[in-house]
């Protein structure tokens, strides 16, 4: 940890990204800790397929707005839903749950220092199989090294509801990196790739640790094109083999 943290230190700031800023699952799941700009709107959509160790398969579409409501302050809802919602949610995962949040930007980059971002998160169970409200605290870190970016992610989730053998507090974290795609330095393609570890949905259960690699393509000055492979690596026996997830966003 000392050691990521001195990475985030020591690297010179670079020059903003054109593309626009990463927000969770538009396509991997860590997001950058850049809020969007003042009074902006983003609105992106998405259809995310996953093949899973034993053949019971999902999919679904996700929907999410961002919307600048202050300056460095960004507040945003999204929802996803997905076949089978019985079974996801005893996996965790909820269908047409409805997640606020807001994400302040404490600190911008500068020469010596990352972007900080603190965010706070409610989640509502208006979904399929859903029970309680959950609370969620996290940060983010940025991080440029010329046309190199660095993002740190973490989060603590606490349940309204859990059955017995479910925990009441969930642990996250994560790391990507962003990269412009052309060695000319045009900005309308960004690659990214990125780790999640999160603790597990059962008490005494294995964290569960996903790799992702994806793309953003901008298609006009505003309109991007996203897209993503992942895979668990843990967490049991029907984990996701293959994730893809396809979708598009537009800022206002």
């Amino acid at each position: 940890m000392l050691a990521l943290a001195a990475l985030f230190l020591a690297a010179p700031s670079a020059r903003a990204q054109f593309l626009s800023n990463l927000e969770p699952e538009r396509p991997i799941d860590v997001e950058d800790a850049t809020p969007i700009p003042f009074r902006a709107v983003s609105a992106a959509v998405d259809w995310t397929y996953n093949f899973r160790k034993g053949g019971l398969n999902d999919q679904g579409p996700g929907f999410s707005i961002l919307y600048g409501a202050l300056r460095n302050l960004e507040v945003g809802a999204a929802d996803r839903y997905v076949t089978r919602p019985g079974r996801n949610a005893l996996r965790g995962i909820s269908s047409g749950d409805l997640e606020l949040h807001a994400l302040y930007g404490v600190l911008s980059e500068t020469e010596r220092y990352p972007a900080v971002a603190a965010r706070i998160g409610v989640v509502f169970p208006t979904g399929l199989d859903s029970r309680g409200t959950d609370l969620e605290l996290g940060g983010a870190l940025t991080r440029s090294f010329n046309s190199i970016r660095l993002h740190g992610n973490f989060q603590w989730t606490r349940l309204g509801d859990r059955l017995p053998t479910e925990r009441s507090n969930r642990l996250e974290g994560g790391l990507a990196i962003d990269f412009l795609a052309s060695p000319e330095g045009r900005t309308d393609t960004l690659l990214l790739a990125g780790v999640t570890v999160r603790s597990s949905l059962v008490r005494n259960g294995d964290d569960v640790v996903t790799i992702e690699a994806g793309a953003r393509q901008r298609i006009g000055i505003q309109t991007i094109l996203f897209g993503s492979l992942g895979s668990q690596v843990a967490d049991g026996s029907d984990r996701p083999r293959l994730r893809i997830r396809l979708g598009i966003s537009h800022v206002f």
